[in-house]
């Protein structure tokens, strides 16, 4: 599978046996995966300047921390940068998007490159198997991008066009109702539209490609509202119908094909988004399932579900890194007025995805998937994941968007509103043993409203952390604050040491907030919480 003059490194060993369906050491690190979602397939002003720009996208990322590379066959789902027979690509129509500032340049590049010949999936999976990278061509199999005015937009395709009566009619998810124009994976000719795109790629690709992945995380909805569990079989037939073109395909090139899936963060969701997955790894038709938030790095999803199905089916579970988060300032152990003078931050640090990358791990995951995120441009985070070492923070996951309804995603415990007389619980993960200064730090909305008379008792497993006035341990943020409906903007924090010996330990730790009833104050949100571990500078 991977070039005989490439070097056997360890990590690389480690992607060998993630896709052998190996055993790793305890001491191994996991190995690491790249998703990317097309958007760089032509960037260039002629059609070669486009393929040199993507083969030294594929170069950097080789030389980058990791093993496998999951290329996007399209603009969404249903503009393709190939000439497909099944789908659309770029240029079948032109629309008001042509002349618009933010779109003119990328249409006209996309469109060059498709006439000139170009098949971007095509010289990504050559360069990537060129430089030892295994390549696994991505599916996205129902991207709503399109959704916000398909009649128009640039990445609506000829099918949803012509067949706008397939479209589910009704959102499912409360407050967004751009969904109703997504496909409803209930009627036929959609499944025979979508399996179709799956079967040419796969056919096209094979000879570059280690298997397929299918993205059901982008979006998680394919039927309308109350029709996902009934319908859910008729899903689990497309996902064996890959499968068994997947097998054939392996016999055909010699080696093993793997098929990947993306799906919602918990078994609930998934049942709730119509995918069958328990099923799916019970029945052998997955080799590695991707359990993922839809936009944002998640530190407490419950994977270790998945894993007590995947290992008795000989599946894998990849957890996932996403290159967003809630808005944020860096921790400071120094936690003074200059700490949270910048601008806050939607993109994680590398303390973040280690923490992140540490907690997945102790729940059972065999590797790690980067989504959409240049992983080899950032060096810090490179270094922290390829070692597993340095500074990191283990957060609790604040909601972003729709996932406070636990729907395709499961329900966050922050924000939460901090009542006086009131206790509010809690549940973190710290997926290590804490063996250097730790740190307990609190976001709060509200704080700088008449805060400084109030005061907070903390508890970390049982154990007071504080008891009496927060002021004195009070920082308000001085930089440009930024937040979202589901999760408000951080307007101070409130952090502490955690120096009791076994305070803070490995695996699920429970933090108790309350006010005295006595104090009176505007309303006070925690939108934050997260255990700092700082070892010692190398």
């Amino acid at each position: 599978m991977l070039p005989k003059h490439q070097p056997l490194s360890t990590l690389l060993r480690c992607a060998i046996f993630l896709l052998a369906g190996l055993p790793l050491a305890a001491a191994d690190p996991l190995p690491l995966m790249q998703n990317l979602d097309g958007d760089l397939s032509f960037t260039g002003d002629t059609p070669q300047e486009s393929k040199e720009k993507l083969q030294q996208l594929i170069d950097g990322i080789a030389d980058g921390p990791v093993q496998g590379l999951m290329w996007s066959i399209g603009a969404g789902s249903d503009i393709l940068y190939y000439q497909t027979r099944v789908a659309s690509t770029w240029g079948w129509r032109r629309t008001k998007y042509h002349d618009d500032p933010k779109w003119k340049t990328r249409i006209e590049r996309c469109q060059t490159a498709i006439e000139a010949g170009l098949d971007a999936p095509r010289i990504a999976g050559e360069r990537a198997r060129t430089r030892g990278l295994a390549f696994f061509p991505s599916y996205r199999m129902n991207d709503a991008h399109y959704c916000s005015d398909p009649l128009h937009y640039p990445l609506t395709g000829r099918f949803w066009m012509e067949n706008q009566d397939a479209a589910i009619g009704a959102s499912p998810v409360a407050g967004y109702e751009g969904y109703r124009y997504l496909l409803n994976f209930a009627r036929e000719d959609v499944r025979a539209y979508r399996l179709g795109v799956i079967l040419e790629a796969m056919d096209r690709y094979a000879d570059l490609m280690d298997g397929f992945e299918l993205d059901f995380n982008r979006f998680q909805v394919f039927f309308p509202p109350g029709e996902a569990a009934p319908n859910a079989p008729l899903i689990t037939e497309i996902v064996a119908r890959a499968r068994e073109r997947l097998a054939a395909i392996a016999v055909e090139q010699g080696r093993p094909m793997k098929l990947v899936v993306r799906v919602p963060p918990t078994l609930r969701n998934c049942v709730w988004s119509g995918l069958e997955v328990a099923e799916w790894m019970r029945q052998g038709l997955v080799d590695i399932v991707i359990p993922a938030q839809v936009m944002t790095l998640a530190h407490d999803m419950p994977l270790d579900e998945f894993v007590r199905i995947a290992g008795p089916a000989d599946c894998q579970v990849v957890g996932s890194l996403y290159g967003r988060t809630a808005y944020h300032w860096p921790f400071s152990a120094d936690h003074v007025e200059g700490s949270y003078a910048n601008p806050v931050m939607r993109t994680p640090t590398a303390p973040q995805f280690l923490g992140a990358a540490l907690n997945q791990r102790h729940l059972g995951v065999a590797g790690y998937q980067i989504y959409n995120y240049l992983l080899h441009t950032d060096k810090a985070t490179v270094k922290a994941l390829s070692s597993m070492r340095g500074e990191r923070r283990h957060q609790v996951t604040s909601a972003y968007y729709h996932d406070r309804e636990d729907t395709y995603e499961y329900r966050k415990q922050l924000p939460a509103p901090l009542n006086p007389g009131e206790t509010t619980t809690l549940r973190l993960l710290v997926g290590e043993r804490p063996a250097a200064p730790t740190y307990l730090r609190l976001g709060l909305h509200g704080a700088n409203q008449a805060y400084g008379d109030v005061s907070m008792t903390v508890l970390v497993n049982g154990q007071p952390l504080h008891d009496g006035p927060a002021a004195p341990h009070l920082v308000v943020t001085i930089g440009r604050r930024h937040g979202i409906a589901a999760s408000p903007a951080t307007e101070a924090y409130v952090q502490w040491p955690v120096a009791g010996p076994g305070m803070v330990r490995e695996g699920w730790n429970r933090i108790e907030i309350a006010l005295p009833p006595d104090v009176a104050h505007r309303p006070l949100q925690l939108v934050e919480t997260e255990i700092a571990i700082l070892p010692p500078v190398e």
